[in-house]
């Protein structure tokens, strides 16, 4: 599939033109307060001064020390990570750099080159499992010989040959898995392997650091002594090689095809899981670890499959070919989407694209597929790849939490190339990075939708209990601990990107390009008359020491935030920042807001073209205005700026805002010291 040539043309030109008007504006906005781009960022020895925290990444790094310049390196890391929907080892490759990982094991030739050799060899299936028995120390049982042989007499060529290669990449990859681990001893890595996999609540409460107890004891050595170059270097390999099979089956000549369609059943089951190639019925997959499942054909169903369920199944791939399949933990699931359940606590393990200490991938090829579970997964890592691609077809993704593109201590991706997709999680999902995690959600085309639900309440919010907190929809999340044993782990990067449609966005707390702790959250959408609903801290907004970023390039666009922090909002040491590129459109902004600073926030809301409505349910810190903070104390030196700037339209502003209009510019001081950069202020331009 290739992204239409004229949108892509559109794109590179609006950019380069916005790019020059946005720094002429900036350059305009920030003169009024004798500030210039070199002095609007955050002192560095201050920010570390109130920022103790390990594992920062270098992307969060990166854009602290150049705020403005935010949509400039957003559109690098979107453009790298864009190219994944016909090359999805590029969300591995991407990701690692961004989490510190320098991974490009394709940049001198193909490292499953000599593997492919092996599996194009006659009885190439029968010597791949013959190396996994040897690997695990383990004799071959007759019944295992049996199977090998029926396999050979029945599985079409192709499969034969593409499932050889999954093996032989698995048996690398594990190697690179148990070289990553290597500093934990087998006790650890149980121990490890069980605690990740509990569900949500219970794993986060172990980590809450009411008290020092073993989990964040054993966590700490995680995070400290697992090589996490090397564990994605497996998984790079793995997806490589899921790549690598995609291109076969859709390029195979008309008699592999037809070759597909006949009904065959082969099982063998092998130490680290079992080997099930099938098509042409309408199949269903029993939950139980699988090594490798590959299914040609038929509406089938899926209780288990492509998600790592012990440690010793480390690798788990499954490939459906074609027909309107469902995915699910039971039969009960199946048929009631979750947020109408009664109960919905969470499950232990994975499922379906999801991956603890290990790697697990899901490709789908077609059909119109529904994937529900109350597991994490569905392009989920805990420690590990885990990924969910999704060719073509109406998808249903309906799940609980950390889910949809997210990861901790690796690379988490849903790949969805095309279709009318609609999307539902309660609680750190559709792009959410947490520790060493890049998590991403990247959809192609259709008009989709994207629900991170406010309500039932799962997951109460801090700030206001009415409503869950989400943690959904590019979020980066980090543990704070200043307030309990004082070891805060900083957050990763979490990404939704959707290229083409027109879209519809629903959170709760936290969401819609949000950042905590360390943490980046971005969405950015390209194209599309698009809906954006949240409540509190979303929609460009970055939460204590962290950076949120909402970036939307083409369409009549409408935001919506029901109660604080939005919309280009920047709190405690924070980048909350917004740029929407063209059209006409609607904001309807509660308190900081389009522009809004506190505590030492930098808060940037950029609108380029277009005639837009702005409404307020609230004058306070918004339309380019900051909070005071720190009189007496280091902070009334750290910078605080909310920046307003319109380029372009016949603009109209509430009547409330007396200061802001259509061709006018404002200045605003909170709190003026000797040098503007230690000031906190708010600007506002409208062109």
């Amino acid at each position: 599939m290739r992204l239409r040539p004229v949108l892509c043309g559109v794109w590179l030109t609006a950019t380069a033109f916005a790019q020059l008007n946005t720094d002429a504006l900036l350059h305009e906005a920030l003169a009024l307060a004798n500030l210039t781009p070199a002095t609007t960022r955050f002192d560095p020895r201050l920010f570390d001064y109130f920022y103790r925290t390990q594992h920062t990444t270098p992307l969060f790094e990166m854009l602290l020390g150049d705020p403005l310049r935010l949509p400039y390196y957003a559109e690098r890391l979107r453009n790298s990570v864009v190219g994944a929907v016909g090359r999805p080892v590029a969300t591995v490759e991407s990701g690692a750099s961004a989490i510190g990982i320098s991974l490009r094991r394709t940049l001198v030739g193909d490292p499953l080159q000599a593997l492919r050799e092996q599996a194009s060899a006659p009885n190439a299936l029968e010597q791949a499992v013959v190396q996994l028995y040897q690997a695990a120390d383990a004799p071959i049982p007759p019944a295992v010989r049996t199977q090998l042989q029926r396999a050979q007499q029945n599985a079409p060529t192709i499969v034969q040959h593409q499932a050889a290669l999954l093996i032989y990449v698995a048996l690398e990859s594990r190697r690179w898995r148990d070289a990553a681990l290597r500093e934990l001893t087998p006790d650890e890595r149980n121990a490890l392997f069980q605690r990740l996999n509990r569900p949500i609540k219970d794993f986060e409460a172990s980590l809450d650091g009411a008290s020092l107890n073993a989990e964040i004891l054993l966590m700490e050595k995680a995070l400290e002594r697992i090589d996490l170059a090397r564990l994605l270097a497996g998984g790079h390999d793995c997806v490589l090689a899921v790549q690598q099979a995609i291109d076969a089956f859709q390029k195979a000549d008309t008699a592999a095809q037809q070759s597909l369609s006949k009904p065959f059943e082969v099982n063998i089951d092998t130490p680290w899981g079992r080997i099930r190639l099938c098509g042409a019925g309408n199949d269903t997959h029993e939950r139980l670890p699988y090594l490798l499942l590959i299914d040609t054909g038929g509406n089938d169903t899926y209780y288990g499959g492509g998600a790592t369920l012990t440690l010793d199944n480390a690798v788990s791939i499954l490939i459906d070919l074609s027909g309107d399949d469902r995915y699910a933990d039971d039969a009960a699931t199946l048929h009631k989407p979750l947020v109408e359940r009664e109960t919905r606590t969470g499950k232990s393990g994975m499922a379906f694209g999801g991956a603890t200490l290990g790697y697990a991938i899901l490709a789908d090829f077609q059909g119109n597929d529904v994937y529900r579970t109350q597991a994490a997964g569905l392009g989920a890592a805990r420690w590990g790849v885990g990924m969910l691609i999704d060719l073509q077809g109406n998808d249903q993704y309906d799940s609980y939490a950390f889910t949809q593109g997210a990861a901790m201590g690796g690379v988490g991706a849903l790949i969805e190339r095309e279709g009318r997709d609609q999307y539902a999680c309660f609680y750190q999902g559709q792009g959410f990075g947490g520790v060493k995690g890049f998590g991403l959600l990247l959809d192609a085309l259709g008009d989709d939708t994207y629900t991170a639900h406010p309500t039932p309440l799962e997951f109460p919010s801090p700030q206001t209990t009415e409503r869950n907190v989400n943690l959904a929809q590019g979020a980066g999340y980090g543990r704070r601990a200043d307030y309990s044993d004082g070891h805060s782990w900083a957050g990763g990067v979490g990404m939704l990107v959707d290229v083409q449609g027109s879209d519809r966005y629903l959170c709760g707390v936290f969401g819609q390009g949000v950042g905590y702790w360390g943490g980046v959250g971005m969405l950015i959408d390209l194209q599309g008359d698009d809906v954006r609903e949240g409540v509190w801290y979303v929609q460009g907004a970055g939460a204590h020491f962290a950076i949120g970023y909402l970036e939307d390039r083409l369409g009549d666009d409408r935001y919506l935030a029901a109660m604080n922090m939005a919309m280009g909002a920047g709190h405690d040491f924070s980048i909350g920042y917004l740029i929407d590129f063209a059209g006409n459109d609607t904001y309807n902004a509660p308190s900081l807001a389009l522009g809004g600073a506190n505590a030492n926030g930098i808060g940037i809301f950029v609108d380029l073209a277009g005639d837009d409505l702005y409404q307020a349910r609230s004058n306070q810190a918004n339309f380019g205005r900051a909070n005071p903070i720190g009189r007496g104390t280091l902070r009334e030196r750290g910078l605080a700026l909310g920046l307003f700037i319109d380029a372009a339209g016949n603009d109209s502003y509430p009547p409330s805002v007396e200061f802001a209009g259509n061709a006018r510019n404002w200045l605003n001081w909170a709190l003026q010291n000797e040098r503007p950069e230690e000031s906190q202020l708010g600007i506002g331009v409208d062109r």
